[in-house]
């Protein structure tokens, strides 16, 4: 970096704002891939031209042109920023002509997920500037079972992670993280050390294996019931339900599993030092008394246990009744509910929260970023741009002749490839079709593939654009830089890649 005057000059930053920003411009120009696939009433309905007695599958040129926005993007947020490119992707995309401006700007902050994490982060500010991490650090380091046993306490933080997220997975690391940095600060670890980047990392896969897990709401939720609408609606494919109850035993078997391979690699093979943790001064620790909780706090509590409860009944007991029915047609108001009452109780002349005084915690930067995320990505795979369909025949050419093992092993490295520059739950509704007409059409059994395929989609976080837990972890500067994430994100999905061929697959199908 130069400094001239008061302008700092950044020569990498630049380049690498060059190479994102010609990404978006130019890469529509680049010619598109073309396969000759058999043709069908499907793909001659759709005018393709007809070549050496098939049909040729093209991207089209908006395709091209989306493809190189939503690719331009991600690159800049990777190595520049994670706030201006996501306003220069939705700009572009205003100007490309696949939609008008009004529609864009409609569906980038009208879009109900957005709506629904908007209000679900001013919660998580509001948790955040509550203190409660302090409590959480305090209960953490107080037990019995870790004190001088620094991978007994690491494991414990980990498994509490994902099992807090069985709550609330988006905000799990909302609770996890200040905790953690009290605890860096007490034993003495600082932005960089490689254990508080690994750890930063490994809570929110931690709240992503639990994401894939969870079968009740969620990503796995999701994805399980549009194999349930596939199912009913189908005609063409003969599709086999998940089994819920099945799906959550093989998500938790596997999520521990994987737990214990992070474990084992940071002990073993990344021989990271935590030798810091046992210098941590318990006595002191347990001296400094904290104060008794105060009504807002607990309040606070209650809330997020009510929120948590919201999402969780409808899968418990059922949308046949009054009360599962309405909790699930009203899931996405559940936090709008808890920020109003928030701001509507007072305790003392004061409300809950206030949420301005909160506004200093909020996570513009991923609210903005996870936005963009799923207007670009749907603008990809939306009508006229063939990608979707591309995708599909292309796969097909690919993995014709594996038998039902090597389909899986192939499924799982395609998926952890894909998500990862698709949203991951966009990822998975798109292409289990496709997985469900491979099985059909090499007649296999359809239900062990797409199980893996939902659990490894389901897991993404090492570019910013694969789901709003990566975007939540690619904006956490605080302690740990963008170039760690993608490096200990890209191990810890390798990680879950391996465990799920290892494990995972003899595991399926003895379920399934």
């Amino acid at each position: 970096m130069k400094v001239f005057g008061r302008w700092e000059f950044n020569s990498i930053g630049l380049l690498n704002t060059l190479i994102g920003i010609s990404i978006m411009l130019f890469g529509r120009f680049a010619p598109p891939p073309s396969i000759v696939v058999p043709a069908s009433e499907k793909l001659l309905n759709l005018g393709l031209p007809q070549v050496d007695g098939g049909v040729l599958l093209s991207i089209t040129p908006m395709g091209m042109a989306m493809i190189s926005l939503f690719v331009g993007v991600v690159y800049l947020w990777t190595a520049v920023d994670t706030l201006w490119p996501s306003f220069l992707g939705v700009l572009l995309l205003g100007m490309s002509g696949y939609m008008s401006m009004p529609q864009v700007l409609g569906k980038f902050m009208g879009n109900p997920m957005v709506v629904m994490i908007f209000f679900l982060f001013i919660f998580a500010a509001v948790l955040i500037k509550s203190n409660l991490s302090a409590y959480l650090a305090h209960w953490f380091m107080t037990r019995k079972i870790v004190q001088g046993k620094p991978w007994a306490f690491t494991g414990t933080i980990l498994l509490a992670t994902y099992c807090v997220a069985f709550f609330e997975q988006t905000s799990a690391c909302f609770l996890m993280w200040p905790a953690l940095y009290i605890i860096f600060d007490h034993a003495g670890f600082k932005k960089g050390d490689k254990y508080v980047s690994v750890m930063i990392v490994y809570t929110m896969v931690m709240a992503l294996l639990c994401f894939a897990t969870d079968p009740v709401k969620g990503g796995a939720f999701y994805l399980l019931s549009n194999m349930d609408n596939l199912a009913a609606s189908s005609s063409d494919i003969a599709i086999v339900p998940i089994n819920y109850a099945k799906y959550l035993f093989f998500g938790v078997c596997v999520s521990l599993v994987c737990i214990a391979a992070m474990l084992f690699a940071m002990r073993f093979i990344f021989r990271i030092d935590v030798s810091p943790i046992k210098n941590i001064n318990m006595a002191e620790i347990e001296k400094d008394e904290l104060p008794p909780m105060s009504i807002q706090q607990k309040i606070i509590i209650l809330l997020f246990v009510f929120y948590a409860a919201w999402l969780l009944l409808p899968g418990i007991i059922g949308r046949d009744n009054i009360i599962g029915d309405f909790l699930a047609k009203n899931a996405l108001g559940g936090t709008l509910l808890v920020t109003f009452i928030l701001s509507f109780v007072h305790i003392g002349k004061k409300p809950i929260a206030d949420i301005v005084e909160t506004n200093s915690a909020y996570p513009w930067r991923t609210l903005f970023l996870i936005a963009t995320a799923f207007l670009l990505g749907g603008s990809m795979t939306g009508q006229g741009t063939n990608v979707t369909l591309f995708m599909e025949y292309l796969l097909r050419d690919y993995l014709s002749g594996l038998n039902g093992v090597m389909l899986t092993v192939a499924v799982i490295v395609i998926g952890i490839l894909v998500t990862n520059f698709f949203n991951s739950v966009v990822a998975g509704l798109v292409l289990t079709p496709v997985l469900l007409a491979i099985c059909q059409a090499f007649q296999l059994d359809a239900s062990p593939v797409i199980v893996c395929f939902f659990y490894i989609v389901l897991v993404a976080a090492a570019t910013p654009a694969a789901s709003p837990f990566a975007a939540i972890l690619y904006d956490n500067t605080q302690w740990v830089a963008k170039k760690d994430v993608a490096f200990h994100a890209a191990l810890a999905s390798a990680i879950v890649v391996c465990v799920l061929i290892v494990a995972g697959i003899p595991l399926a199908r003895f379920l399934f």
